[in-house]
């Protein structure tokens, strides 16, 4: 039962799928016209007594087709007067192109690699009148006339003086490390000496600073010992003096504290003789 039922589901759906494909054709193709032996016409007004007044007439695909097609061939056949010198100087020009190429990939690779002679140096030429002068001055057809003196101060192809330029890099690096290493002491030397660093901003005290506080310190104390020199002189005056009065007190002292000498016996008086 289910089967019949799934099988009469899917025999349905291909006859609805038919149908709206068949609709859809129909819709797509009934309104074109490939062609009939009276176009389309469609009334717009009609007369009193019912006959066509005005209408208009619609030409069918092909008419349209055909119409385009002769429109573009007259309209190629107007502007192919124009073009035509110039497909005529170019299918003249195509046998000299291959030529001309293989020529401009020769000097182009002279130009860039070499050889040059036995010093590595090649001739180098400007193009007259900037490439406008032709080597065939009767025809247009031809390469470009060279000047016949070369450059002076151009005589090496392009992978010689890149070879000179690694060169000259690389004694530009040698340099550059020097200055590095120059510019690295000379910030570390202004570093000791300012006590500033790269962006000038102050970080330490350096040798500048300290030689002008040595500097103020000097001066301050030389004006210190001038200001102490008179107390100084009087203090010494001072200490001399009473030096000398410590040393009289002293001796004076020593005096006092030895014994006193025994008293001396009186002496007798002489007795008076009486005659």
């Amino acid at each position: 039962m289910v089967n019949f039922v799934a099988k009469s589901l899917v025999l349905l759906h291909t006859v609805l799928s038919v149908a709206a494909m068949s609709w859809a054709i129909l819709n797509f193709w009934q309104d074109k016209d490939f062609g009939r032996m009276e176009p389309i016409k469609e009334v717009l007004e009609y007369k009193e007594d019912g006959t066509e007044k005005t209408w208009v007439r619609y030409a069918s695909t092909i008419d349209k087709s055909q119409a385009a097609l002769i429109e573009a061939k007259n309209t190629r056949d107007l502007t192919y007067a124009y073009v035509k010198p110039t497909l005529d100087e170019i299918r003249e020009n195509e046998a000299y192109l291959a030529n001309n190429h293989l020529h401009y990939r020769g000097e182009i690779k002279r130009l860039r690699y070499g050889p040059g002679d036995d010093k590595g140096e090649i001739e180098i030429k400007r193009f007259q009148d900037g490439g406008l002068t032709l080597d065939t001055p009767t025809s247009n057809l031809g390469k470009p006339a060279q000047e016949d003196k070369p450059l002076a101060n151009i005589k090496k192809s392009y992978a010689a003086y890149s070879a000179d330029l690694d060169k000259i890099y690389d004694k530009e690096k040698e340099v550059l490390a020097e200055i590095q290493k120059d510019t690295k002491m000379t910030k570390a030397l202004v570093f000791t000496m300012t006590g500033t660093n790269e962006l000038n901003q102050y970080v330490q005290p350096g040798l500048y600073d300290l030689i002008d506080l040595e500097f103020k310190a000097q001066i301050q104390l030389k004006i210190e010992i001038d200001n102490i020199k008179p107390h100084w002189s009087k203090a010494i005056e001072n200490a001399r003096l009473y030096q000398s009065r410590r040393g009289g007190l002293e001796e004076t002292l020593q005096k006092l504290q030895k014994k006193p000498a025994p008293p001396m016996p009186p002496t007798p008086k002489p007795e008076k003789k009486v005659i």
